[in-house]
């Protein structure tokens, strides 16, 4: 039995209840029958309109309540509730329930207001961006992406329609391919999937983004042209300086003396040998050969390299020997570091300690030495910069494009807790 039908059938007990006793009372008083009929009769009609009124009143009430309640949960605002008085029953829930109402609709005015902040932030953003439900179904796009695609981008289109293309979780478009040649633009895309959930349901989003590397790399590639042409800078002065010194003291003679004449083209040919040395170099780094990647043993070509150092090293390894990565191009870059951690330790015997660990997607190798350490990390990976008295300056700039082209990073930093360098290699797989 539900609510409404217990209260009907509650309100009818006590009307029968107050006329059966009421015609028990006068018939004990010794009424007539036709008297006592009478008097049931006339008492039922206020009984019944009374338990009617009392009925209507509970009803109206609790459906006012349910209705309100329900256009709240379907998102209406403009509903107003008829106020009670004081003395009602439910006045102290009906209050509640405005209260929560009213909550509720400053929430979503304050909401709204947010959503109209970002949505002007995102529109005035130079930084193209749209939105995709989980069908790849366009429901929002900012003008820059509008002018970046050169049309405009109509709300409800499939992403197929505005030339995206998804591959393994990420969406792609020409007009931002690096591939591109119509312009001389280079962008970076970001394709972030999320969901949002609700008491009904659980949707998916897709959020793709491009921004502009142009002015990133160009302003990379300005401070590299500067620190290089400080560094040639330098390295010409200390070659040229001496060598026009010398020719100039010699040319100041009136006869050539043979003997200081084949020391200064002896001088001039040592360093215009070291110079073209230089130029070898940087041609070698600017020309690496494409990386192909494979599973190989690490401690088999750490054992091989480790071999072509100039003195004696004791190799001390710890973690996953697999590795996956281009192992000619890994060995010239162990090559070169073991050659640096030979030539700094002059004190007693070089100890090299490398440690490989593997993590998702990830693998980081740690090569550290017993030596000095770096005399100046700020210009240690800067061509042609070297403290050696015999460096060309190049070894760990080619190490760090090698590691580069793997789409990994090659950090340097000296040991804090003892001397010594310490080289990290991070290399994804």
């Amino acid at each position: 039995m539900s609510h409404e039908n217990g209260l009907i059938a509650c309100l009818a007990a006590v009307v029968f209840t107050i006329l059966a006793l009421s015609a028990a009372l006068c018939y004990q008083l010794g009424w007539a029958s036709l008297s006592i009929i009478t008097l049931v009769f006339f008492i039922s009609y206020p009984l019944i309109w009374l338990s009617w009124r009392c009925y209507q009143f509970w009803r109206n009430n609790i459906m006012q309540l349910t209705i309100y309640s329900q256009t709240l949960r379907e998102g209406a605002s403009n509903v107003q509730f008829k106020k009670q008085h004081s003395a009602n029953l439910l006045y102290e829930l009906q209050k509640e329930i405005v209260n929560l109402a009213q909550a509720q609709n400053q929430f979503k005015n304050e909401c709204h207001s947010t959503d109209n902040v970002l949505s002007y932030m995102l529109d005035t953003w130079p930084v193209p961006v749209c939105l995709f439900d989980d069908k790849l179904t366009l429901i929002y796009r900012n003008q820059a992406m509008n002018e970046q695609l050169k049309r405009p981008l109509l709300i409800g289109s499939s992403a197929k329609e505005l030339g995206f293309t998804e591959q393994n979780g990420q969406l792609s478009h020409v007009s931002f391919s690096p591939n591109k040649t119509s312009s001389n633009q280079t962008w970076q895309t970001q394709t972030i999937q999320y969901s949002s959930s609700t008491h009904q349901n659980e949707s998916k989003h897709w959020l793709f983004t491009a921004f502009n590397v142009t002015a990133l790399l160009q302003q990379k590639q300005s401070l590299t042209q500067q620190n290089l042409v400080r560094v040639l800078s330098h390295e010409l002065r200390n070659s040229l300086t001496p060598m026009y010194s010398m020719t100039d003291t010699l040319l100041s003679q009136e006869l050539l003396p043979e003997q200081q004449t084949r020391k200064v083209m002896a001088r001039i040919q040592q360093r215009s040998k070291r110079l073209l040395s230089f130029i070898d170099e940087y041609a070698k780094l600017s020309h690496l050969p494409t990386v192909s990647p494979h599973w190989f043993s690490l401690r088999e070509l750490l054992d091989e390299t480790k071999a072509m150092a100039p003195r004696s090293i004791e190799l001390n390894f710890h973690g996953n020997e697999q590795c996956f990565a281009d192992s000619k191009q890994l060995a010239q870059v162990l090559i070169n570091l073991f050659k640096n951690a030979a030539e700094a330790c002059t004190n007693g015997s070089c100890v090299v300690s490398v440690t490989a660990l593997t993590l998702p997607k990830m693998q980081t190798i740690t090569i550290a030495d017993n030596g000095p350490g770096f005399a100046n990390l700020q210009n240690v990976l800067t061509p042609f910069y070297t403290t050696k008295a015999h460096g060309s300056g190049i070894g760990l700039t080619f190490c760090a494009e090698v590691i580069a082209n793997h789409g990994g990073q090659f950090s340097v930093e000296n040991c804090s807790k003892s001397q010594g360098a310490k080289i990290t290699l991070n290399l994804p797989y």
